[in-house]
Parts: C-alpha cells; sequence; structure tokens
C-alpha cells in the first residue's frame, strides 16, 4: 500500500449492497474464516442481506479507494448490539482501522443502548486483546457454538456513564457535545473561579 494511504485516517461509510458482497472474496481468505470453512458466496449473500438492513459499516482512507475493512453489528441484542463480524484486510493492519469501526458501532449503539457485545475464538489471542483495549470484558464462554471443540469467548463493552466521552472517532455529535461543555466550562469559570474538571468472528489488527 502507498505510504500516502497508510498515513490518512480511515473513514468509515455505509456500503451498499454490492460492495458489501464483494469483501467476501478476502474475508473468505483470512483466518479465522478460512479455517472454518467459509465460502465466498455464501459470504457474499450474507454481507449484502445485512447491508440493505443497514447493519454493516465499512471503512477506507480515499473517498473512491477500496474498503479496508468491514464491520457487521445486530442491533437489539440483550439490550444492545452484537458484533457479528469484524474483519481488516491484512495489508491495512495497525492502521487503526478496526478501532474506526468499532468506535462508529459503539457511537451508535449507546446512542440508545446500554450494551455492545462481540465474541471471538477462545484461540485468538490478538483479537482478544483488541477488545480489551477498547474496553471489553469477558462475559461467558460458549463451547461448541460454531463448532464441536471450539470455545467462543463473549465479550461486552458498557455505554459511558452519563456526560463522559465515548471515545475517538465516534461521531459527528461527540464533538458538538465536547464544545458545549467547554463553553460551560468557561461560564462556569467566569461566574466562579474554580478550576474546571478534568477527561463472530474477527480479525485481530486493528
Amino acid at each position: 500500500m502507498p505510504e500516502s494511504s497508510r498515513s490518512r485516517p480511515a473513514r468509515t461509510f455505509r456500503p451498499t449492497a454490492a460492495l458489501a458482497r464483494a469483501q467476501a472474496a478476502w474475508i473468505a481468505s483470512i483466518e479465522p474464516w478460512r479455517g472454518l470453512g467459509y465460502r465466498a458466496e455464501a459470504l457474499g449473500r450474507y454481507l449484502a442481506r445485512k447491508a440493505r438492513a443497514g447493519a454493516v459499516w465499512a471503512a477506507r482512507t480515499s473517498p473512491h479507494g477500496p474498503p479496508l475493512g468491514v464491520v457487521v453489528a445486530d442491533d437489539g441484542v440483550l439490550l444492545g448490539a452484537f458484533i457479528a463480524l469484524l474483519a481488516v484486510r491484512p495489508e491495512a493492519g495497525g492502521q487503526g482501522v478496526g478501532r474506526r469501526l468499532v468506535d462508529r458501532v459503539a457511537a451508535r449503539t449507546f446512542a440508545k443502548r446500554r450494551w455492545l457485545y462481540t465474541s471471538a475464538d477462545g484461540k485468538n489471542l490478538a483479537a482478544l486483546r483488541f477488545y480489551r483495549r477498547l474496553g471489553f470484558a469477558r462475559v461467558g464462554r460458549l463451547p461448541d457454538l460454531v463448532s464441536p471443540g471450539r470455545v467462543e469467548i463473549l465479550l461486552r463493552k458498557p455505554a459511558p456513564p452519563e456526560g463522559q466521552s465515548k471515545g475517538k472517532g465516534q461521531g459527528q455529535g461527540q464533538g458538538q457535545d465536547q464544545r458545549q461543555r467547554r463553553r460551560r466550562s468557561k461560564q462556569t469559570i467566569t461566574k466562579i473561579p474554580t478550576p474546571a474538571p478534568r477527561v463472530g468472528y474477527h480479525q485481530g489488527a486493528s
């Protein structure tokens, strides 16, 4: 990938059903989907269906560039949403693409829900570390969920306390909230001179 592309931050967007379907080939070619025997054709149908339902986000570094990562999130699961799939192209690993996609889902989820869930294979240590860094905690084991002998780890992230920032890259509303808080802090300092308070299956690469 060109150095200029690597230096640009990834931007999230809603892919069309056709574009979402087209990502199935590279997703099916990487772990853990390859090892689980996923076929690109069936995965493509799933991605297209979820995109039509508004459950898919993608990320890329240029307006017309190829998606570097894809996330599928189902709403209305246990008082929250569930990240059913998160995949990042191997060549885009370490560029914050996965984090940006999870942040986008979290912003949308926590606007109306209390919890964000996901799961990862118990042997996928990279994915488990990635989710822990983003504030997810283990809440259970799901043995034999995907196939006999394999254990999925169920993870959950809570909505931040009221009034606290929800993390970087979580929507335009966050910037507006921060500006409003700064204005309120300045007003408070003017009136009372006190200091202002201080702030499915997954590819593990972020």
